[in-house]
């Protein structure tokens, strides 16, 4: 069993709220006033089956990536799907804590994640927008050959991309979630592919212009493996002091057709 305030202030302290986005809501969502943690669940959004999830499974406290309340709340109303949640969670005694841009953002967060399952060597930061990243690939390939690979990487079931499939790549900036607006980013630092997920018509044709290749992986795509990610941490941080579960809800609400 774990005090609480531990667990948070370990999340804060590799993901501290001052990386999060100003229009973000990343931390505490709902706090049930529990001090002691025996199970964590971990998904990446809060959702009526990730609650169920974790009512059967006995845990005190679910850490999302995916904030449950983005807005300011006028009212908790069971009738409405946030409401619904909130009262569900505190009739069962669950806390629920998120950590979205700051943990984008932070070393060894997603992005960072993501490059570490590409194999990219010299990984960094974009000069002028440090929540995406760039590296290198093991070797020159072209846009064709990669596709292939980074969809096998990800594991990803779909992806649309953008580009000569002919043309060679090296260098790859890349960003989880949606942030179709990094590509300038990574154009002037010299990607010759930028991966990123929610990629809009006009966007594509962007990347075209700016000579670069885009990879559309998908907001989910991208972003998944923030669970195993996160329960890792944790698990390595308070070893048998707290019982982590990786929530098995599938989040993606897309399907092939």
């Amino acid at each position: 069993m774990t005090n609480m305030d531990e667990i948070t202030s370990y999340i804060e302290s590799i993901a501290s709220l001052a990386l999060a986005a100003e229009w973000d809501n990343s931390g505490m969502q709902v706090d049930v006033g529990k001090k002691q943690v025996e199970k964590a669940i971990i998904a990446l959004d809060i959702t009526r089956g990730v609650v169920e999830e974790a009512k059967a499974c006995g845990a005190d406290l679910i850490v999302t990536h995916h904030p449950l309340i983005f807005k300011p709340l006028r009212k908790v109303d069971h009738n409405t799907a946030t409401g619904n949640i909130v009262v569900e969670l505190i009739r069962h005694g669950i806390s629920a804590y998120s950590a979205h841009t700051n943990f984008d953002a932070a070393d060894g967060g997603n992005n960072d994640y993501l490059a570490s399952l590409l194999a990219l060597a010299n990984v960094r930061k974009f000069e002028s927008a440090p929540i995406g990243r760039y590296g290198e690939l093991p070797a020159k390939t072209s846009f064709g050959e990669v596709c292939g690979y980074v969809k096998n990487a990800l594991k990803l079931e779909r992806m649309a991309a953008t580009g000569d499939p002919g043309a060679k790549i090296w260098k790859v900036g890349l960003c989880s979630g949606a942030s179709a607006d990094l590509i300038d980013n990574a154009a002037s630092s010299g990607c010759d592919l930028f991966i990123t997920g929610d990629v809009k018509y006009h966007d594509a044709h962007h990347a075209m212009a700016q000579g670069i290749c885009l990879i559309d992986a998908g907001h989910y795509g991208t972003e998944k493996f923030f669970v195993e990610n996160m329960a890792g941490k944790l698990e390595l941080a308070f070893g048998g002091k707290l019982e982590v579960v990786s929530s098995k809800v599938g989040l993606e609400p897309f399907y092939m057709c």
